[in-house]
């Protein structure tokens, strides 16, 4: 598969000459987009995901050194490339600072142009064929972290360690990790392709553990079929940091995302919710499983954030019987009519055949009230789901004295939560779309009103948001904004008489120069010219 480029220069004739004279195919590369400025560049960024960016220095609305300082941040796995018709160092410094991988100064031939590129594809090749060596890989594996300290790790995500705050921490500081903080969360990176292969998990590891080298404290290492990573931060008694840990977490979560990408993992990830004690870390840990169960429903979301799927953290469940009860609430929440009625069957099977009376009646009631509190948390209830010919859900369940009798009452009830669950989450993803739109129709004018503003006033993450948006309205946020802008804009052309610099700033464009670039992409000719055909 090719890699992708997009090509960034205010000079269309540079442009179309660089990329009608290049043989991109030789070298393995394709055009995928073309920007005449750095606010163009950077909607094309979102919209296309390139591997490779090339771009001029000098041009309007965000200069080439502004762009790359925002796509590093954004998009730490792309590519990027200058090519300038300045030499001077200061534009050299930045460059590295920003890790350019080429600064290639105009005028460039064809010849130098396929030298580029044969030094690219051959680096790129290079990043891909390091994280796949075999022979490297083996000899890392061999070399993993002590066994005591992989059990220790292995810990904070399994066992539960009450009023013990002190004691982990000081038994993290032995083996070399700190624990001393009051912000963590964890996150899960989950692939098909390492559950029978112990290289391709170590690949995965290093990718991982090189994203996060920089992230004081965060821990990285392998548990079972994942790779897991607990983000760490102290808050110092900050009341507001507790948004600032998740903006941060969200963030670094979408660059390993993307870097795991560029080389060629196909993942997905699991965020829990933040806690605020070492002891409670496993917390976060089952939140995450929980949030990677939730990628058969959004099969298109490769980052799934507990926080954005479920309103409230429900009760960690212990135990083989606990275990199954929470197979069943999982069930009904996402799973379809036969893993509703096979995990009520499991449940109500052989594991509970040596149960007494009063114990059997104790699980249903159990199980019953952890369905009505379901059931709740969506608006419902299991009383009058329940009620049948004048019968309360009372009397139902002391009717239930053998585990067929209850195996096929809950299957019943469990079947009709479901469906009810389902076509609720469908109207609450309406919901979503329709509060957005809401907002962005009250907030679009105010200059500087964006993506992260949005997910601000919603409480979701920037990935989650924009991947929904742009599936639910066909189009990238982005381009719904401006859609309006403009639209607002075309109004104000024909029935005020205001300056086109005043009519840009009242639609929310700070830039009254982009604002005409944009009007004319969009309707094909300037403001001016659009007020007086419309007169």
């Amino acid at each position: 598969m090719p890699y992708s480029i997009l090509l960034v220069d205010d000079e269309s004739a540079v442009r179309e000459g660089i990329r009608s004279r290049t043989p991109w195919e030789q070298y393995n590369f394709t055009v995928v987009g073309e920007a005449g400025n750095g606010i163009e560049a950077l909607e094309l960024v979102e919209e296309l995901q390139p591997d490779v960016v090339i771009t001029d220095i000098r041009m309007p609305y965000l200069d080439g050194i502004e762009l790359i300082q925002q796509i590093r941040l954004a998009h730490p796995a792309i590519t990027l490339v200058i090519l300038s018709g300045y030499d001077e160092f200061t534009y050299a410094q930045q460059a590295m600072h920003y890790d350019v991988t080429e600064y290639v100064l105009k005028p460039v031939s064809v010849d130098d142009l396929c030298q580029l590129l044969e030094r690219l594809s051959n680096r790129l090749d290079q990043e891909i064929k390091r994280t796949q060596d075999q022979a490297r890989l083996k000899q890392a594996y061999k070399q993993a972290l002590p066994l005591i300290r992989e059990k220790f790790l292995v810990s904070l995500l399994t066992t539960s360690h009450p009023l013990l705050d002190g004691n982990l921490i000081a038994k993290a500081k032995e083996y070399g990790y700190d624990l001393d903080k009051d912000e963590f969360m964890v996150a899960l990176v989950e692939t098909e392709r390492i559950q029978n292969d112990p290289l391709q998990a170590l690949a995965m590891l290093e990718v991982a553990e090189d994203v996060c080298k920089d992230e004081s404290g965060t821990l990285v290492f392998q548990f079972e079929n994942q790779i897991v990573v607990i983000f760490s931060a102290h808050s110092h008694g900050q009341s507001h940091y507790d948004f600032v840990f998740r903006k941060q977490t969200y963030r670094k979560a979408e660059q390993l995302h993307a870097y795991l990408k560029k080389y060629n993992f196909n993942v997905i990830i699991g965020i829990g919710n933040q806690v605020h004690l070492p002891s409670a870390i496993t917390q976060s840990y089952r939140q995450a499983l929980r949030a990677l169960n939730y990628s058969s429903s959004y099969p298109d979301q490769p980052l799934l954030f507990i926080r954005d799927l479920e309103a409230e953290p429900g009760q960690e469940q212990q135990g083989a019987v606990e275990e199954l009860k929470a197979n069943i609430l999982l069930a009904v929440k996402m799973g379809n009519e036969q893993q509703v009625s096979e995990s009520v069957a499991s449940l109500f099977g052989e594991v509970l055949a040596s149960l007494s009376l009063m114990q059997i009646q104790e699980l249903v009631f159990e199980l019953a009230f952890s369905l009505h509190d379901l059931a709740h948390s969506y608006g419902h209830t299991l009383f009058t789901l329940t009620e049948e010919d004048g019968r309360s859900l009372f009397s139902e369940l002391s009717s239930l004295t053998t585990l067929s009798k209850a195996r096929r009452w809950f299957t019943r009830v469990c079947l009709e939560l479901r469906e009810m669950i389902a076509g609720q989450r469908e109207n609450s993803h309406i919901q979503f779309i329709t509060k957005a739109q809401a907002l962005i129709a009250k907030h679009f004018t105010e200059p500087g009103f964006g993506l992260e503003q949005i997910c601000e006033m919603i409480g979701v993450s920037p990935s989650y948001f924009s991947s929904t948006f742009k599936k639910e309205v066909g189009k990238s946020f982005v381009q719904h904004l401006t859609g309006m802008r403009l639209d607002r804009a075309k109004e104000l052309l024909i029935k005020t008489e205001g300056k086109t610099y005043e009519i840009a700033q009242s639609v929310g464009f700070s830039e009254p120069n982009y604002f005409s670039f944009c009007f004319k992409r969009y309707e094909g000719v300037s403001p001016s010219q659009y007020r007086q055909a419309h007169r």
